[in-house]
């Protein structure tokens, strides 16, 4: 399998080229058989990444500088970045672990996870479905759009934010008394302010479930 490596003038790219099948039936051949390149880049954290696979998956940690990862139905999996990060997939899953910068993902069908995240989060899918265990009492803005895929949002027992999620079809539920719920025909939602409200939480979907979660208190241990 023949992979190109090119750098030039501050820029790296890393390619590999599909193998043919010689012979008249070397296409129908090559259509059964999976070819696999795995390839590893170390680079410094302040280095810009944009990242594009088809249906390979990604995995990505420890970058401070903007990362943009695009696969079509590879896994993007982003583990300690800091800063700001762009995911793009159809069909694969997004996870996301420790991202403490500014996360926007997009997906058609592929799941969204992230994991003690602390910055602005944007998630937007049809029908997959969203999970946010947020751990920044003030987080940034949290905005998530959904047309079928239920969201799941866990915040921190004390947070600051305005809070407007909506289903249009679907359930609404909150673990928070201080948020009220309207009930409409065509719309549910839970509406109210958290703590001083700094941050907003925006969530809406059409058929899909919605379900607000609040972490139990940090206990301290005594000296």
């Amino acid at each position: 399998m023949a992979t190109w490596v090119r750098h030039e003038d501050g820029e790296l790219e890393v390619a590999y080229e599909r193998p043919g099948w010689p012979g008249p039936f070397g296409w129908l051949i090559g259509r059964h058989r999976r070819q696999v390149a795995v390839i590893s880049l170390a680079v410094p954290r302040d280095c810009e990444v944009d990242l594009g696979v088809v249906a390979s998956g990604l995995m990505v940690s420890g970058l401070r500088a903007p990362l943009v990862a695009r696969t079509v139905s590879g896994e993007i999996t982003l583990a300690g970045c800091s800063g700001q990060v762009e995911a793009q997939t159809v069909s694969g899953a997004v996870q996301a672990h420790g991202v403490a910068g500014d996360l926007w993902a997009h997906t058609v069908s592929g799941d969204l996870t992230l994991v003690e995240g602390g910055g602005t989060v944007g998630a937007r899918t049809i029908s997959g479905t969203v999970t946010l265990d947020v751990s920044t009492p003030g987080a940034g803005d949290i905005r998530v759009t959904t047309v079928s895929g239920d969201v799941t949002i866990r915040l921190p027992h004390a947070s600051d934010l305005q809070v407007q999620v909506q289903s249009t079809s679907g359930q609404v539920a909150s673990a928070f008394d201080e948020l009220h719920r309207e009930g409409r025909p065509a719309l549910r939602s839970i509406r109210g302010r958290l703590g001083a409200g700094t941050g907003r939480l925006q969530a809406s979907t059409t058929s899909g479930h919605v379900a607000l979660l609040r972490r139990e208190p940090e206990v301290r241990e005594s000296p």
